[in-house]
């Protein structure tokens, strides 16, 4: 069996190392590949299964789901990844109607792709709200709203100039005039871009989050009273969980570093639910974000991958029939054990059809 593995490294954290050493303790073959390459395919084939952890940034979103999908759907291997699982990742409008067609718990939210029907609603919407961009990690675009005003101003923006992601909350740009050698070279680099788009109509250079957001509106319930949220994050027949404190001041509990992992305080129907949902949806690895309305969890959002350090700390980890499994685990190991079986479970189906 050889498995391929595009690599990944993101600071210190790198999946495609791990999967690679999880593959190789088992007997197994892992063979790196460069599927943005001009031969991606031709390497595949030579492969009996795909990993590619690729993230939220515009640069992997618009190559890795296109390759992926269709190594797994046209060459017909097994990837990691699959469409089921990462079709959805960083798109949080697509895991409103995803989540909504499974059936799983979710706060009231709404979705408008015209611009006049959200301005109506706005003006008598259940304020506070919460908006939201489609894209974006660690609460990094999401604003609480507490009256029409705002709300309007976020939609004509969003159905005019639309927002870049990673420009909001602690990422806004300081306002008013510059103050510090830093921004002052900021102001004369913007001068001069616009004095050259004035001129020529030469575009000046897009940020590192080169896609804005544009023509949709998307908000969510603010659900009050919540100190923390709860991340359960199922691998398989695996569940872990914590619990994650807001940030001092602020509602918002993502990116706050502030980790729980006191397991009784774990709400069991949050796991339950957890399970059922990747069960229903096909998931090969989800984390799920839970906040409570009126006493019941609520899955405010879902991620196929994630911090594995923070999963890893985890003291042990439950299955499908409640019981505790004591001891930590890499969720690369969970994922790369699950891998093996799906790619022999194709090879042998593969065996059967010939």
């Amino acid at each position: 069996m050889i498995i391929g593995i595009h690599p990944d490294k993101i600071g210190e954290e790198s999946y495609s190392v791990k999967w690679a050493e999880c593959l190789r303790a088992r007997g197994v073959e892992a063979r790196e590949v460069d599927l943005l390459s001009g031969d991606a395919l031709e390497q595949a084939k030579a492969c009996d299964g795909i990993m590619w952890r690729w993230l939220h940034y515009p640069d992997p979103k618009q190559s890795a789901p296109r390759i992926l999908h269709v190594i797994e759907h046209s060459l017909g291997l097994p990837v990691f990844p699959n469409v089921r699982t990462a079709w959805h990742y960083d798109e949080k409008v697509s895991q409103h109607y995803l989540l909504r067609a499974l059936g799983a718990p979710v706060p009231p939210a709404w979705v408008f792709w015209d611009q006049q029907q959200a301005l109506a609603w706005a003006r008598t919407a259940p304020y506070p709200v919460v908006f939201k961009l489609s894209a974006g990690a660690g609460s990094s675009n999401v604003l609480k709203v507490d009256g029409p005003a705002r709300a309007e101003a976020l939609i004509r923006r969003m159905f005019t100039r639309g927002i870049f992601p990673m420009t909001m909350n602690e990422f806004s740009p300081p306002a008013g005039l510059p103050r510090t050698r830093a921004q002052f070279g900021a102001f004369r680099t913007r001068a001069r871009q616009a004095a050259a788009y004035l001129r020529h109509a030469e575009y000046p250079p897009l940020p590192g989050y080169w896609k804005p957001e544009f023509g949709y509106a998307y908000f969510q319930a603010f659900l009050p009273d919540n100190a923390f949220d709860t991340r359960v994050t199922v691998i398989g027949n695996r569940a872990f969980a914590f619990r994650r404190m807001n940030r001092p001041g602020d509602f918002r509990a993502s990116g706050s570093g502030l980790l729980n992992y006191d397991q009784s305080a774990i709400d069991p129907r949050a796991v339950e639910i957890a399970f059922a949902v990747s069960a229903n949806g096909g998931f090969q690895s989800m984390a799920y974000d839970f906040l409570y309305g009126e006493g019941e969890p609520r899955i405010c959002e879902i991620s196929y991958t994630f911090l594995d350090r923070a999963v890893h700390a985890c003291p042990g980890h439950w299955d499908r029939d409640g019981a505790w499994h004591e001891g930590q685990l890499w969720p690369e190991e969970a994922q790369v054990e699950d891998f093996i079986a799906e790619v022999r479970a194709a090879r042998e189906h593969c065996r059967s059809d010939h």
